[in-house]
């Protein structure tokens, strides 16, 4: 218990004693968290709104015209039994007739002639799908409910957007990876840099009879407090930067819906402690290897 008290006070101690260094090792792990967390962030926005636009995507089922409105309301129970549909709607004739004539505005004339009798529209079912990718599969399921007579869907588009998705996040996680890569090895070299200033430190320790453990724990929670310290203030830069950018893109593309910090919050503070704590321990632990065989 001793010694594990020792090692905390020798891990602090080294951080204000090469405050300098510190200071360094705390500013590229910040630089590195925002850089790899905001391209983090976009990604997420982007998939978000492709999300979005593949649920956008609506199937309309026009219904047989023998069906009377009563009958085709019907339809709507053998529907919703279709597991990949998330939302049904009946559009009748009539009010689908109405809703026409109020999008002709002044051109609603050359509709004076029809009326419920000779209403030349059909009844109709909007769907919305919980999974966008099972769309040709729903769309099968559909066709075999007795009373559907034709159905309108955009397949390709929802391909599109699907292939689009795949290929992005492909990107996205290579882009996140080849960042996290490259912050460990800047973050090591700063760290190694640190220990090669303390090589004559750790030398008589070595001369004296400490164990490599002995040594080591306090750089391994030098590197934890550093750790914890640059993801904590890279969380409230990323927050301000994040706010900031919304703002910034909320002017520019007004329909580009960019989602709240606070729907992520808690995550990314998680992460970015974690990180911060992950990349101050492993850069400590790999730098300070070097200097094990003095």
């Amino acid at each position: 218990m001793r010694s594990f008290g020792y090692y905390w006070k020798e891990g602090f101690r080294n951080i204000f004693k090469h405050g300098f260094m510190s200071i360094a090792a705390v500013i590229i792990m910040i630089a590195c968290l925002l850089l790899t967390g905001t391209v983090t962030l976009i990604a997420y926005n982007i998939n978000l709104s492709i999300i979005d636009l593949q649920q956008s995507n609506e199937i309309v089922v026009f219904i047989d015209d023998s069906l009377t409105t009563r009958e085709a309301r019907a339809l709507a129970t053998e529907f919703e039994r279709i597991d990949n549909i998330a939302t049904v709607d009946f559009e009748d004739r009539d009010e689908a007739l109405e809703i026409y004539r109020q999008q002709l505005g002044e051109d609603a004339d050359i509709l004076a002639d029809f009326d419920s009798s000779n209403n030349p529209l059909r009844n109709s079912y909007i769907f919305t799908l919980k999974d966008p990718t099972q769309a040709e599969q729903t769309i099968e399921e559909i066709q075999q409910v007795e009373g559907t007579d034709r159905i309108r869907a955009d397949e390709e588009v929802i391909s599109k957007l699907i292939q689009v998705q795949r290929v992005f996040n492909i990107i996205s996680l290579a882009m996140v990876v080849a960042l996290t890569l490259i912050s460990i090895f800047i973050i090591a070299n700063t760290v190694k840099l640190a220990m090669f200033a303390r090589r004559e430190e750790i030398s008589i320790q070595k001369m004296v009879g400490a164990t490599n453990w002995f040594i080591r724990w306090p750089f391994v929670i030098e590197g934890m407090v550093l750790g914890l310290l640059s993801g904590g203030l890279a969380f409230f830069a990323e927050w301000g930067l994040y706010n900031e950018m919304a703002r910034v893109v909320g002017d520019v593309i007004p329909y580009f819906q960019v989602a709240a910090f606070d729907s992520v919050r808690m995550l990314v503070l998680g992460i970015y402690l974690g990180a911060g704590v992950l990349f101050g321990i492993g850069g400590s632990v790999t730098s300070i290897r070097k200097f094990m065989n003095v």
